[in-house]
């Protein structure tokens, strides 16, 4: 028996020897036959056999075969698969490319996460990615202009209500109410946190936007409002020097200042003849606000107190009714506007060294005089492999120095009929701040002078800010194992903005303030409280950051085709920031030296003769954020086919609670896949690929304006008179139960592909709940505050994305169509307090005034029935009956109301083609928005009855029994209740839906071997809307300045 057992013994031993001396380990990578990139996700598979295993995200690859002569099989979706016949044990690594399949345009690139480039066809995640011919379609110098339009899920919102305002970018709808609303910037791996104007178009390569949890968890309590990861450009292996330079120019329209409709001067001239007849300006003229009167009216008296003969009067009159104030801000304000943009670059590698520099110049000449920004640039990015590529060494650098100015003076406040210049071109004084009469009073004395010139101001007050972008990073990787890689990331992170205003003793501003701030004795000598002198107002605002990322990754295969990876680390972050503001009276710009001043003694007011104190304007302020991170992430695969991933992420700042629990908050996701085309009865042909995929997880988002405790600005003794102290003025009140705010995600997704690449596209559905939602509350006045920063709030938004995309040859003519929708159904589901009617209805431009049950940007409206045929009055509906009675109709209850939906649109996209023939390219992008509400401008007759000029519709309005008109009867006075009611009421409500050419792109490449790519192209931006449901003749999304049209021409090449 025992010789039987060592026989045994010997056999199974013998066999596992023999066994494992028939098998080796191989090892190899995989890349791009066109860049030379490794591409990760790539299936390796023994032919045969259920063998096999994915790259990593270095295109790498670890798999045990049989002995002897074996197969490999290569697929990867975009990509010709490819079998490579090889004998095993291999004497080196293997090294396999890949050629791109020329038909099939796949959605299945490499999406990068942040913390690791991943197969889209891998992942469960909703993804949009953006390639670099994608970017550089658009000419623009920001990247926000260049995603508009073309990413699924996003947005791009102009403010109507903010003038020269940034525009906002939303993904898949707002999940907060008064906390941060934009997405997360990463660059290149961390989080970016510079304005992401400052990033360099030309200098990207790819972008990807991370859209539900699956994909964004991973960044936790800052990924709620979604994620844009940005990576740029780096140099390849193996490649010679590559030279490479862009040039554009773009014209643009002058600003149109008769985009804004307008009464007409000559009625406005009668309304104010009719007024002062009626008495209006009599309380004006006498009052001891001296307050400022048109030169309409100051004409008027001037003729009833006998200073002008009636053949006077009257030809004033003709003068003004001719006159129009728009003709000279045209002529002497606008002009069309250019935007050079100019870029350069070196890249290239050998074996082990990578290496990328380029600049960019940028010079913007706006459309109006004065006004302009320039931008410079440089970048670099250098990669070195060591110890025989098992060390990889990275190190970066960004550069933007950045500046814009303007001397241009205030333009929004003039007389319809006011000229600026004579027929000449002699600049002329208009009427500013006070009536003429004292005007007229001080010219008499030693004051200087008090008289308004616009065209003099041009030029004469510059103002001018800087910025100065620094970011400095550093990598390194050490492969420990061949399935375990080591990881650090080291960013730093400075900004310094600095301001600069001159207003000069010449500047109107400065010598109206000199002049209030002046006595005249009884000798008629003047007084000068405040220094003579210019006004110098400065500020500068520095800010910094430290991020450290350390993490490891694993990847295994498990055998019997299972494929498990493992990421995980802690990330560590410090941001800080100071900023000082300060003004200099009497400033001399020769000597650069001002003089002091007395901030804490009240002056009489020369002009109004109150008394006050000279304006203090001095202030510092400064921040201090810290947040410490732990993530991990996994993603199993088998059979290529069935995919899980899953991730968590703790998040801790000492901007929340008090108490340990509450300083943190775990956020983690799980999602699950399946790749059904690699089942193995799958038989339909035409749908080469077909993957479902569905996940749910937390993300979150923070408020650094809300802490856990007191905050407050201390302000010195000079800050103010009535004090005379020093003082702090409480900005939050402590909250030691503040929460941070949670984002629940569920997401549902397909991914296909049809008829080999001709069709692909994807389809989401989600849900997101916004939870904790922070904001400021009303709390009782016996705490001692009037208002506080509370969790408050919740909200649900639904939503659905589909990207639908289609490629063919014509002939010689290659025809890509890409097609996207996203709709977007957002409300609020909890609110402690709900707003009241008059805070629903003073929110005319449909900002966030969070209603129950409604979305966050809605449009409301009082009920509208017409207008009385007898009179012309607007009639509303009270107790279901036509009514007049516009206090009781103003007072309505919120049930009342009319709702017509969102002021933003609940659906949205585009549709964009392209065609390719002999080197020429044809591009054109349609897009649309639909689903949302504005309420338009209409004519102001408290307004008018002020003799303030309002909008055109006062030309239409009611004036005789059987006019055919929806614009009232002037009332000829003063009623607020009415005029209120008119203005908000559901008559002025318009559909904001419309389709619109968004741009032209033609371009032609030449064909010539001394350059790797020489293209000229020309792009037209901003053509014109198409068609849209309202019938106002200006641009729903640009109500107030038009969206300018501006052609480019440049060229691109590379050697």
């Amino acid at each position: 028996m025992k010789k039987v057992f060592l026989i045994l013994s010997y056999l199974f031993w013998a066999g596992i020897l023999c066994a494992q001396q028939q098998q080796s380990q191989i090892t190899g990578k995989v890349i791009s036959q066109a860049d030379r990139l490794p591409l990760p996700g790539v299936n390796v598979i023994v032919k045969g056999t259920v063998n096999g295993t994915v790259t990593n995200e270095e295109g790498e690859f670890t798999l045990t075969v049989p002995n002897g002569l074996q197969v490999l099989r290569f697929s990867y979706i975009g990509y010709t698969s490819q079998e490579l016949e090889t004998r095993i044990p291999l004497s080196a690594p293997l090294t396999v490319s890949l050629l791109e399949d020329q038909v099939t345009l796949s959605q299945f690139d490499v999406v990068s996460t942040g913390f690791q480039e991943l197969s889209a066809e891998r992942t469960t995640g909703s993804f949009a990615r953006l390639d670099t011919e994608l970017i550089n379609r658009s000419v623009s110098t920001d990247i926000v202009q260049r995603i508009r339009d073309v990413t699924p899920g996003l947005i791009v919102l102009q403010d109507n209500f903010s003038i020269g305002a940034e525009p906002q970018i939303s993904i898949r709808g707002t999940s907060t109410i008064q906390a941060e609303n934009q997405p997360l910037i990463v660059v290149d791996n961390l989080a970016y946190d510079g304005p992401i104007s400052s990033i360099n178009p030309n200098d990207v390569e790819s972008i990807t936007v991370l859209r539900d949890a699956a994909a964004a968890s991973i960044w936790g309590a800052r990924a709620g409002n979604g994620v844009i990861v940005i990576t740029t450009k780096k140099g390849k292996l193996n490649e010679p020097v590559r030279v490479s330079f862009n040039a554009n120019a773009t014209w643009g329209q002058e600003p149109d200042p008769f985009y804004q409709p307008q009464m007409a001067i000559n009625g406005f001239v009668d309304l104010e003849v009719n007024l002062f007849k009626k008495g209006v300006y009599n309380g004006d003229f006498n009052s001891f606000m001296k307050t400022r009167l048109s030169p309409v009216v100051e004409t008027l008296f001037r003729h009833r107190n006998g200073l002008l003969s009636d053949a006077e009067l009257n030809s004033a009159l003709s003068g003004f009714r001719a006159g129009d104030v728009r003709n000279d801000l045209r002529a002497y304000f606008g002009r069309p506007s250019l935007n050079q943009q100019y870029a350069l670059g070196f890249s290239g590698g050998s074996e082990r060294y990578t290496y990328n520099f380029s600049t960019g110049w940028d010079d913007n000449k706006s459309n109006r005089v004065t006004e302009g920004n320039s931008r410079f640039t440089f970048s670099s990015n250098q990669n070195l492999k060591l110890l025989n590529n098992r060390l990889q060494v990275g190190i970066g650098t960004y550069l933007a120095l950045s500046q814009n100015q303007t001397a241009l003076p205030d333009i929004n406040n003039f007389f319809p009929y006011e000229r600026l210049a004579d027929e000449e071109g002699n600049p002329l004084s208009v009427y500013r701040s006070y009536n003429e009469r004292f005007k007229e009073e001080v010219r008499k004395t030693n004051l200087l002078n008090w008289d308004y010139f616009p065209l003099d101001e041009i030029g004469l007050s510059p103002s001018r800010n800087q910025a100065n972008d620094l970011r400095l990073n550093a990598n390194l990787g050490y492969k420990i194992l061949p399935d375990l890689s080591f990881s650090t990331f080291y960013q730093y992170w400075t900004n310094s903005t600095s301001g600069r205003r001159l207003q000069p003793l010449e500047a109107y501003a400065t010598r109206e303030l000199i002049n209030n701030f002046s006595e005249i004795n009884a000798a008629g000598q003047v007084i000068n409280n405040l220094p003579m002198g210019g006004i110098l107002d400065q500020n500068n605002l520095n800010s910094h950051s430290h991020t450290v990322r350390s993490q490891l990754s694993w990847q295994k295969n498990l055998g019997k085709n299972q494929v498990l990876n493992l990421l995980g680390g802690v990330e560590l972050k410090d941001q800080q920031g100071n900023g000082t503001t300060k003004r200099f009276y009497g400033y001399n710009e020769t000597i650069g030296l001002s003089l002091p001043v007395n901030y804490t003694t009240f002056f009489r007011q020369y002009a109004l003769g109150f008394t006050s104190s000279i304006p203090f304007a001095d202030n510092f302020t400064g921040t201090v954020n810290r947040y410490l991170s732990g993530f991990l992430n996994m993603g199993y695969t088998l059979k290529n086919r069935y995919l899980v991933n899953a991730s968590a992420r703790v998040d801790k700042s000492n901007l929340f609670g008090v108490k340990t629990n509450q300083k943190s908050v775990p956020l983690w996701s799980v999602g699950l896949g399946w790749i059904a085309t690699e089942e193995e009865f799958w038989e339909a042909d035409w749908v080469t690929f077909l993957k479902l995929r569905t996940s749910y997880g937390y993300n979150g988002n923070t408020n650094t304006r809300a802490t856990a405790l007191t905050t407050g600005n201390y302000f010195g003794a000079g800050s103010n008179a009535l004090v005379g102290f020093p003082f702090l003025g409480i900005v939050t009140p402590p909250n030691p139960e503040l929460r941070w705010e949670r984002i629940k995600i569920i997401n549902t997704g397909v991914d296909f592909e049809l008829w080999k690449g001709k069709w692909f596209g994807s389809v989401d559905v989600y849900q997101k709940q916004g939870l904790d939602l922070l904001g400021q509350l009303s709390v009782f006045p016996s705490s001692g505050f009037n208002s506080a920063v509370l969790n408050y709030a919740s909200t649900s938004t639904r939503g659905v994305d589909v990207n639908l995309n289609f490629k063919t040859k014509l002939g010689a003519v290659l025809w890509t169509s890409s097609f996207f929708y996203s709709g977007v159904k957002e409300k609020v589901t909890e609110i402690q307090n709900n707003p009241t009617t008059a805070q629903i209805m003073a929110n005319q431009a449909g900002a966030e005034v969070p209603l129950l049950g409604k979305p966050l940007h809605h449009v409301h409206s009082y009920p509208w029935a017409g207008l009385n045929p007898d009179t012309g009055a607007p009639r509303g509906i009270l107790d279901g009956e036509p009514s007049e009675n516009y206090s009781r109709l103003i007072q309505l209850s919120e049930d009342q109301l009319i709702y017509h939906g969102s002021s933003r649109p609940t659906g949205f996209g585009a549709l964009r083609n392209q065609l390719d023939w002999k080197g020429w390219n044809l591009s054109f992008n349609i897009s649309y928005r639909m689903g949302y509400y504005f309420r338009d401008q209409s004519v102001d007759y408290d307004n008018i009855n002020r003799g303030i000029i309002s909008h055109a519709d006062y030309d239409r309005r009611w004036q005789n029994p059987g006019d055919r008109t929806s614009i009232p009867a002037d009332p000829g006075r003063v009623d607020s209740p009415r005029n209120m009611f008119y203005l908000r009421s559901s008559a002025l409500v318009q559909r904001g839906d419309h389709i619109r050419l968004q741009d032209i792109r033609v371009a032609y490449t030449f064909s010539n071997p001394k350059f790797r790519d020489f293209q000229i192209y020309s792009y037209v931006n901003n053509l014109g809307i198409l068609w849209k449901a309202s019938d106002r003749v200006q641009d729903p999304d640009f109500r107030f300045t038009p969206a300018l049209r501006a052609v480019a021409f440049g060229l691109t090449m590379s050697f």
